[in-house]
């Protein structure tokens, strides 16, 4: 191994000479360079070298030519010399980092990312390796769309090459049939070496415009329509076409063939993207999008047979129905335009959404009804300029009134769910109907939402605004809330209840009747859960509570009886030995012992928390003697029967 890493070594030193001779680095960096260069040989010349080994040395070497060329330049100009001559210097750090690249993806020849920095520093570069880097990589990758997109691109845009991009497109698509990326990829080729043959006839004076729409927005196109007399024509058009309506011209345009075969392409792909990929949605409005970005002969032919296709294929499907309704709100024209929703583009889209409820009568075609009105609602809410687009005189469309229609229906039809529920509960709290929300979070909460926490979260709040509203808290009124909220709290897991357990525990805690109740609740949940060993603790919550407005002596009565729970949880033990350390601190001899006896009762049960014997030992250390804390580590390395991370018994 030396052997060949002195070998590589000394075959750098005609590029290390010439860099000292031109006076870009120095005796010193060039002998840094030499030992770091060297500590990467051997680094790649293990039996099993890493791939971060080859990483940090491509870096390296990167920053090292990037260091090479900029002090090149300051040469250059400090010289006067414009040009200096080439050597072999300026070869050597781009040539060494292809070979390290090229070991590197011969060494891990299923890295994809790596064959990508490959191939992107050949291009970027223009390194004569690119060809056959791209080779290799199809080769260990073809059922990689991104290779043969890379490829095909390069071939395309590098090398002009539109033949062989077209062959590494079919390739590609026989190897991954089921690609989308490959099929969109491909058809935006073909237009675009149709739209450069177009360019082209258009430079040549034998042709005119393109295959690409202009990307002018409406108001730009009517502004150059209102003042034409500002612009002055290349050829007079205007007077050609006087002179052919006299003498009787041909009414009919020329034949554009760019543009016809331009939708043959089009058709084709399309029609063979379906046969591979039948069931994707996606891929149709890609398509329908490219067609609607070009200029092509019959292209709303075209459009309306795609859109035909979808609702045969995607009729049962609420993404059809969304992504239609919400087609009818773009400005085709614009798409980038930011004006308001019109009514009547409102009006279209809530069509689309009726009809689809016809045929998919379910809560995840609801889902998107509501979110499309949501989403005006508050675009409408951005300014004053959206809200005058719905006026009442307009058709009467009002998006607010129709998303709460929208929930009503999904209620009736029972395809409402816990989401819809929240999304309509929190609605109509926004709309200030807080007696209708409360009456609603009640209903459903009483029926088919019993034990949804979201839902009683939701409700808890609802209640609490409700009661702050209209009175001050009375007995009464906390007690028509309480007794539905002691089922869910006895029912739900605590660990899926942890919301309403900390609203509850908030609120009540000023109510000394209601928090007792909550504490026995809280008893009867944890014999019959548990108590928790890592996360939320609603025993140690309920104890910190305690101490904050009792005082210890009561959080310690209480913990107690927790303790007395069968499994009462590591969190509840923590916590606790932290309250009595925080008294024993301060020298309380009755604290340290019940800490002492916290600790002892948790590591019977948990044996093998090894971090729960260092917390153990390292109270005996600071609190304790030297013969308690040596006792404490010898029970835990017999107890773990290993040697654990303990520091060693004090003197």
């Amino acid at each position: 191994m030396a052997d060949v890493v002195q070998y590589k070594m000394e075959r750098m030193l005609h590029e290390l000479d010439d860099l000292e001779k031109r006076g870009l680095f120095s005796r010193q960096e060039i002998e840094e360079i030499v030992k770091q260069r060297r500590k990467f040989e051997y680094r790649l010349k293990r039996p099993r070298p890493l791939k971060q080994d080859f990483v940090a040395y491509i870096d390296y070497e990167k920053s090292l030519d990037s260091l090479r060329l900029l002090r090149k330049k300051a040469l250059m100009k400090k010289t006067g010399d414009r040009k200096l001559k080439k050597s072999v210097s300026d070869y050597a750090g781009v040539s060494r980092i292809i070979d390290i690249y090229r070991l590197a993806t011969r060494r891990f020849k299923g890295d994809i990312e790596l064959w990508f920095q490959y191939l992107e520093f050949c291009r970027d570069r223009r390194n004569g390796r690119m060809k056959k880097a791209l080779a290799q990589a199809i080769r260990f990758h073809p059922k990689v769309p991104g290779v043969w997109i890379y490829a095909a691109a390069w071939e395309f845009d590098n090398n002009l090459n539109a033949a062989a991009a077209r062959a590494l497109m079919h390739s590609g698509l026989r190897a991954c049939p089921t690609s989308e990326d490959l099929w969109v990829e491909y058809l935006r080729m073909e237009l675009t070496y149709l739209n450069k043959l177009k360019a082209r006839k258009v430079v040549l004076g034998e042709d005119k415009g393109t295959l690409a729409h202009s990307g002018k927005n409406a108001k730009e196109e009517q502004w150059r329509n209102e003042n034409k007399e500002l612009f002055m024509a290349l050829d007079d058009k205007r007077e050609d076409d006087k002179l052919s309506d006299l003498h009787g011209g041909d009414s009919k345009e020329r034949l554009d063939l760019f543009r016809e075969q331009g939708l043959s392409v089009l058709q084709t792909v399309y029609s063979g993207s379906i046969k591979a990929l039948p069931s994707s949605f996606s891929l149709r409005t890609q398509f329908l999008e490219i067609l609607e970005a070009t200029n092509l002969a019959h292209s709303e032919d075209m459009r309306n047979e795609i859109l035909a296709d979808m609702k045969r294929d995607f009729s049962k499907e609420p993404k059809y129905w969304d992504w239609l309704a919400r087609q009818e709100v773009i400005d085709r024209n614009n798409p980038e335009s930011t004006e308001g929703v019109t009514a009547d583009q409102l009006s279209r889209a809530i069509q689309v959404y009726e009809e689809g409820l016809k045929f998919v009568p379910l809560a995840s075609m609801f889902d998107c009804y509501a979110k499309f009105l949501m989403d005006v609602i508050h675009f409408k809410n951005q300014g004053s300029q959206s809200s005058e687009h719905f006026s009442a005189a307009s058709h009467g469309m009002d998006p607010i009134s129709q998303l709460l229609v929208v929930y009503e229906k999904a209620e009736t039809m029972g395809c409402i769910t816990e989401d819809l529920a929240c999304q309509y509960v929190s609605f109509l709290l926004q709309l200030e109907k807080v007696d209708e929300a409360r009456t609603l979070a009640a209903k459903f909460c009483s029926g088919k939402f019993s034990e949804a926490v979201r839902l009683w979260a939701l409700r808890f709040s609802t209640e609490m605004r409700f009661i702050q509203n209209n009175c001050t808290p009375n007995k009464a009124a906390l007690s028509s809330f309480f007794e539905p909220l002691r089922n869910v709290l006895l029912e739900v897991p605590i660990s899926e209840a942890e919301t309403i357990w900390l609203m509850a525990l908030k609120y009540f805690s000023t109510h000394k009747k209601f928090f007792h109740k909550l504490v026995e609740i809280s008893m009867i949940s944890l014999a019959k859960y548990g108590g928790s060993d890592d996360g939320f603790s609603l025993s140690a919550t309920i104890v910190n509570f305690v101490l904050q407005s009792n005082g210890f002596e009561s959080a310690r009565e209480l913990y107690k009886r927790f303790l007395a729970l069968p499994h009462p949880g590591l969190s509840l033990y923590k916590n606790c030995i932290e309250l009595e350390l925080n008294l024993a601190s301060n020298g309380d001899k009755i604290s340290l012992g019940n800490a002492r006896k916290l600790f002892d009762t948790a590591v019977t049960t948990y044996d093998h928390d090894v971090g729960l014997w260092q917390d153990y030992y390292n109270m005996e250390v600071k609190m304790g003697t030297s013969e308690t804390a040596a006792a404490v580590h010898w029970r835990a390395r017999k107890t773990l029967k290993k040697s654990i991370s303990l520091l060693p018994p004090s003197q």
